[in-house]
């Protein structure tokens, strides 16, 4: 979401971006009266570079303005948003046009805030919603996707959101001012929190593939990582848990897991296992099972290392689901036990 980050240095700002800061310094009467002298196809671009620009830092506007000579400084710093250039296109253009402007850059601009907000997963959202006060739930809640608000509503309890839902069929024009400290709120608190969640998944997605990779796939990979990104690369392995692992469970959790696995895959698992992992399994089992299974392994004769792979990969994700759901507890993660 880096798209709100804050511009620190007007070098890198393009025509229509410093354009935006020049507005937006002038306020909505002489910005309005100044951007009556444009195209349609120069206000596009102006708008679009408000709707989307952010905080801006009083040190930029100081830069973009010096050739103006004015004491820019007493400005500090200023915030473009869709409701402030809403406010500065009410003033010279019908509120159908500027609707239409709006609309066209928020269906097409990857920085618009309400748009990113919709797509957040619903429980955060529902988490930073339920501290606010409600008529500040129903500004936000009003400009969310329906999809988004079907689904945040719920989470936020019944008598909430029958008074939400109120709120939202009587709301009326909210300032422009009162719009932007709310979305400023939003992208500080919640869509900043969003891009630090989002690379905790995408370790935890990476954790998930590496439990499944074959053992030398792994190996070659680690090698090359480790010399590359050796602390996420550690991090990663620390959260992995592999067959192996298993024998780390309580014997109740483990007959557990047994239990989830389907066909023939606990035999297939076991048989391509280590002597050691394998004969922890069998002395976890009651007398009767453990002489059948062991038959149905040496019925089996030589098992393609694939199979076996696929096998074990089963029974890891039978104890990930058992665990996600509370009917197991995983053993503690522990820098000694991480894999090398």
């Amino acid at each position: 979401m880096n798209q709100f980050a804050s511009f620190r240095r007007a070098k890198r700002l393009s025509g229509p971006e410093k354009s935006a800061i020049l507005f937006l310094c002038l306020g909505e009467e002489r910005g309005s009266a100044l951007m009556q002298q444009l195209d349609t196809r120069e206000i596009s671009k102006i708008t679009r570079a408000i709707s989307a620009m952010g905080e801006v830092q009083a040190e930029v506007v100081e830069e973009v303005m010096r050739e103006f000579g004015q004491k820019v400084s007493s400005y500090g710093g200023i915030t473009g948003s869709v409701e402030a250039a809403r406010g500065l296109l009410k003033g010279f253009l019908p509120e159908d046009r500027v609707n239409e402007i709006l609309e066209e850059i928020e269906g097409s601009s990857t920085g618009n805030l309400w748009k990113d907000l919709s797509e957040l997963d619903e429980k955060m959202l529902a988490d930073y919603l339920r501290k606010e006060h409600n008529q500040t739930v129903a500004v936000v809640l009003s400009r969310l996707s329906p999809d988004a608000v079907a689904k945040v509503l719920p989470l936020l309890g019944h008598d909430r959101s029958v008074d939400l839902v109120e709120r939202m069929v009587a709301m009326e024009q909210l300032p422009a001012d009162a719009i932007q400290a709310i979305e400023e709120s939003l992208r500080s608190e919640v869509l900043a929190k969003a891009g630090e969640n989002a690379e905790a998944e995408a370790e935890k997605r990476l954790v998930k593939v590496f439990n499944k990779l074959d053992s030398k796939l792994l190996e070659g990979l680690s090698r090359d990582l480790e010399a590359k990104i050796p602390e996420k690369l550690r991090s990663i392995k620390q959260k992995m848990f592999v067959f192996d692992d298993l024998t780390k469970l309580k014997a109740s959790a483990l007959a557990k897991v047994m239990r989830e696995v389907t066909g023939n895959n606990l035999p297939l698992a076991l048989r391509g296992a280590e002597k050691e992992v394998r004969e922890h399994f069998l002395s976890s089992m009651p007398a009767r099972s453990r002489d059948m299974l062991v038959e149905e392994m040496q019925a089996m004769g030589p098992v393609k290392s694939r199979d076996v792979k696929e096998a074990q990969s089963e029974m890891v994700e039978a104890a990930l689901q058992l665990a996600d759901s509370g009917e197991i507890e995983l053993p503690e993660e522990n820098e000694d036990d991480m894999i090398e």
